[in-house]
């Protein structure tokens, strides 16, 4: 029956068991918002959030368009969609701990791969400590999720917290090991 319905155009396949009545437009059924389709298929799991170049888009790091949305899940990932993709990050249970928005798992995500910007390693640092230092994320709930980060991550939010005069943060995150905090702050080993 709902194969049925796609193939007359009334249904639009999401993946296999999960299907989404749209906009009928000239060139056939729009396809569900990422938003919905991230809601249905992780549900009010805490500490989801963009990843990759999704995660330097909503920070403003990038303006390109992926071709597909990009999401950390701090557990067992669903399997993707055509147009939305998720990342496992189970080993990152301080993200579900420190109930992170999804602009904050944006932060360390791309704080763990500079890479993912358009800028260069030295301007995509300044516009992560402007972002810090704004309303949009919350130091206090990045330092409590950083205790289960990756040790790249860690050293950069230290390194973050402290030129922005929140000492007391950044000792609650557990240092990196030397070799890795001097790679993770190295910014011409990035770009």
């Amino acid at each position: 029956m709902f194969s049925e319905l796609v193939r007359e155009g009334e249904l639009f396949p999401v993946r296999r068991g999960v299907y989404w009545r749209g906009v009928k437009t000239p060139l056939g059924m729009s396809p569900p918002p990422d938003s919905a389709v991230v809601a249905e298929l992780v549900g009010d799991m805490k500490g989801v959030g963009p990843a990759g170049l999704s995660a330097a888009s909503a920070l403003r790091l990038s303006t390109q368009v992926p071709r597909f949305r990009q999401i950390a899940v701090p557990g067992r990932a669903p399997v993707g969609t055509s147009t939305v993709k998720f990342l496992t990050r189970s080993a990152r249970p301080g993200r579900v701990k420190a109930d992170l928005t999804g602009l904050e798992v944006a932060f360390l995500e791309v704080l763990g791969d500079l890479s993912v910007s358009e800028l260069s390693a030295k301007l995509s640092w300044a516009r992560l400590l402007e972002v810090l230092g704004s309303e949009s994320v919350r130091p206090d709930k990045l330092a409590v999720a950083a205790v289960t980060e990756p040790g790249v991550t860690r050293a950069r939010l230290r390194a973050m917290l402290t030129s922005c005069g929140r000492d007391r943060l950044s000792v609650r995150i557990p240092p990196a090991d030397k070799r890795t905090a001097a790679r993770a702050l190295d910014f011409e080993y990035e770009k």
